[in-house]
């Protein structure tokens, strides 16, 4: 399986503690260079920057090269992680941000958010998925509706 990911869900998976969650999902991941210079960025999370500069076996960082010309008005870490899913014709990406949602949809990707990923582990028994949204809404600025986070938990069955 090939997962490509953008820098937010890394962000806030830091917050919570939960990196790990990642190769026990998905087992390698996949960034692009710059995602993981945006997570070693001066206004990054320390405990996010501390992870990057020293990245685990799991994460395979990579050159993407020149951008997708259909993604370029997204932000950087956008239009890396998504150019990278398109030419790697990644399985999932994973991403938060709505506009970058929409595009990777327009795409043909497959992708989820940090939600999808606290509720798979969740069903998995590894975590409490409303302690955890709770707690990253808390403490980040993520946000969602209950409704959506309800949808979250519900489509982690499927």
């Amino acid at each position: 399986m090939i997962v490509v990911s953008d820098t937010t869900p890394l962000r806030y998976l830091a917050a919570l503690g939960e990196l790990e969650l990642l190769p026990r999902l998905f087992g390698e991941v996949t960034v692009p260079s710059v995602v993981l210079s945006e997570c070693q960025h001066s206004s990054a999370p320390q405990k996010l920057c501390a992870w990057a500069e020293a990245p685990p076996p799991w994460l395979k960082s990579i050159e993407v090269g020149d951008s997708d010309p259909r993604v370029i008005d997204l932000d950087p870490g956008e239009v890396a992680a998504i150019t990278a899913a398109v030419r790697l014709r990644a399985d999932l990406l994973l991403i938060d941000e709505r506009k970058g949602r929409a595009r990777a949809l327009a795409l043909g990707l497959k992708r989820i958010g940090t939600l999808a990923i606290l509720a798979r582990a969740g069903r998995q028994g590894w975590l409490d998925f409303h302690g955890s949204v709770s707690r990253l809404m808390a403490s980040t600025n993520f946000r969602a509706s209950s409704e959506v986070i309800e949808a979250s938990w519900q489509n982690a069955l499927e």
